[in-house]
C-alpha cells in the first residue's frame, strides 16, 4: 500500500517526530504512526506489540479460531518512547525492534509456544547516531533486513545469521532520503520499496546480491505532489502497491513494472482529516481488501478492491466509541479472519471479525475486543505483528 507527498524545503529540513514518534507535520491526533504492512510468518499464533512510550514489546498468544490474544508477558526494547517497527525471521523464531529514540536495532529470540523474548547474545546492534530507526521490512528468504532512518535520511541492509538470528550490518546504505518511513519488500525479493515521508516520493530499489540497494525510480504518491506518504502494502498481484497519505487523507495506488519501476495509478478516499497510517490487505469470500487505520478521526476504512489496482470508496468501520481511539499499527491474520490494530489513545489492541455477514449483512468488518498491551493507558502501543 502506497502514498507519497511533497514538502518545501524548510520543512523537509526540520521535519522530526513529536513525543509520540508520529510526523510533526501530521496534527490530526496524538499518537505516533503505525508500522508498514508485513507478511506473517506461520499461522498467527503469536502476536507482539511495540509499546512506543512504555518502551517495551508485548508478547501474546492468539487462537486462530477465535481470533482472542492473551497477553503472556512484556520484554524491554531499549529506550522509552523509541520502540517502533517489528519484524520476524527466522520462521519466527527471532524478532527485531527499531528504537527510534537510541537509534539501536533490539534483537530477541522467541519461545514458539508463549511467544516469551529473550535477548541474543548480542542483545541489539546500533543503526548510526542519530539515525533514528523507524520501519523493519524483511526478504523472503529471511537473509536480509532493511531498515528506514527517518531522522538522518537513510536505508541501512543488515545480513541476518540464519542459526544465531544476529544481525551485520551490510557496508553501503542509501542516503539522501527524506524521512524515509515505510518500508516493504515484494515477494519476490527482488525490490524494496520505500515511503519518503518528508518530500512526498516513493522509491523502488534492486536488492543486491550482498543486500545493498540500488535506485530503480521513483514518483509521488499523490497526483500533482505535495502528498506525505506513510506505509505500503502489496497487492497479490504483484504489479501495484497501496499507500496511505496522511495529510491528504488518501489511499495511494502505484503500479510496479516487472523491472521495478513505479508509475503513478491513482489516490483513493475522501481528502480530509483521517490521517491514514496503518494498512493491511485481505482477501475476503472472494473478494479483496485493503483496510487503514485512521488515526486522525479515530475511525478504520474499508477499501474493495474491484480489480489490482482499482479500489472502491471506502466504507468506514470501527466508528462505536471504544472501538478504537488513535488506530496506528494493522495486521491481518494468516487466515484472512480477523484483523488488528493498536491503539496509541488507549493503550489496546482492537480485534475485528472479517467475517463479510458477522454483522447480520454484507459489511465492513466487525468489533470484536480490545485488549491491553500492558503499557498503561497511556504506553502508546504502535506496531503490531503476527508470528509462528
Amino acid at each position: 500500500m502506497v502514498p507519497a507527498i511533497i514538502l518545501i524545503a524548510a520543512t523537509i529540513n526540520t521535519m522530526s517526530c513529536n513525543s509520540s514518534g508520529l510526523p510533526n507535520a501530521v496534527t490530526s491526533g496524538s499518537a505516533t504512526t503505525t508500522p508498514t504492512s508485513t507478511s506473517t510468518a506461520g499461522n498467527g499464533s503469536l502476536a507482539f506489540v511495540s509499546n512506543f512510550a512504555a518502551g517495551n514489546v508485548a508478547s501474546f498468544t492468539r487462537n486462530t479460531t477465535t481470533g482472542v490474544l492473551t497477553r503472556k508477558a512484556t520484554t524491554t526494547a531499549g529506550a522509552k518512547s523509541g520502540p517502533k517497527g517489528l519484524a520476524l525471521a527466522g520462521n519466527g523464531s527471532f524478532l527485531y525492534v527499531a528504537n527510534h529514540k537510541d537509534n539501536n536495532i533490539y534483537e530477541f529470540s522467541v519461545n514458539k509456544t508463549n511467544g516469551v523474548l529473550t535477548p541474543l547474545s548480542t542483545p541489539s546492534i546500533s543503526n548510526g547516531a542519530g539515525s533514528g530507526p523507524d520501519e523493519l521490512a524483511i526478504n523472503p528468504a529471511g537473509t536480509f533486513l532493511f531498515v528506514t532512518g527517518f531522522a538522518d535520511g537513510t536505508v541501512t541492509s543488515y545480513s541476518i545469521n540464519a542459526g544465531t538470528g544476529e544481525l551485520k550490518k551490510v557496508n553501503g546504505k542509501v542516503t539522501g532520503l527524506a524521512n524515509p518511513f515505510g518500508i516493504a519488500v515484494d515477494s519476490t525479493g527482488k525490490f524494496v520499496f520505500v515511503a519518503a515521508n518528508g518530500n512526498g516520493l516513493v522509491f523502488s530499489y534492486t536488492i543486491n546480491a550482498g543486500g545493498t540497494l540500488t535506485q530503480i525510480s521513483s514518483v509521488d504518491d499523490l497526483l500533482g505532489g505535495g502528498g506525505q506518504p506513510g506505509f505500503i502494502a502489496l497487492d497479490p498481484s504483484g504489479t501495484f502497491i497501496y499507500v496511505t497519505d496522511l495529510s491528504a487523507g488518501q489511499l495511494a495506488i502505484l503500479g510496479v513494472s516487472a523491472g521495478g519501476v513505479l508509475s503513478f495509478g491513482t489516490d483513493a478516499g475522501p481528502t480530509g482529516l483521517e490521517s491514514p497510517i496503518g494498512i493491511g490487505f485481505a482477501t475476503v469470500s472472494g473478494n479483496s481488501f485493503v483496510y487503514t487505520a485512521n488515526q486522525g478521526t479515530s475511525t478504520m476504512s474499508s477499501f474493495q478492491i474491484t480489480s489490482p489496482g482499482n479500489a472502491s470508496p471506502p466504507v468506514a468501520f470501527g466508528t462505536t466509541a471504544g472501538d478504537v481511539n488513535q488506530p496506528t499499527g494493522l495486521v491481518v491474520d494468516p487466515q484472512n479472519a480477523f484483523l488488528y490494530t493498536t491503539n496509541q489513545g488507549a493503550g489496546t489492541v482492537s480485534q475485528f471479525s472479517l467475517n463479510p455477514t458477522c454483522s447480520g449483512a454484507a459489511g465492513p468488518p466487525c468489533f470484536v475486543a480490545a485488549v491491553s498491551t500492558g503499557g498503561g493507558s497511556s504506553g502508546d502501543p504502535f506496531d503490531i505483528i503476527l508470528g509462528q
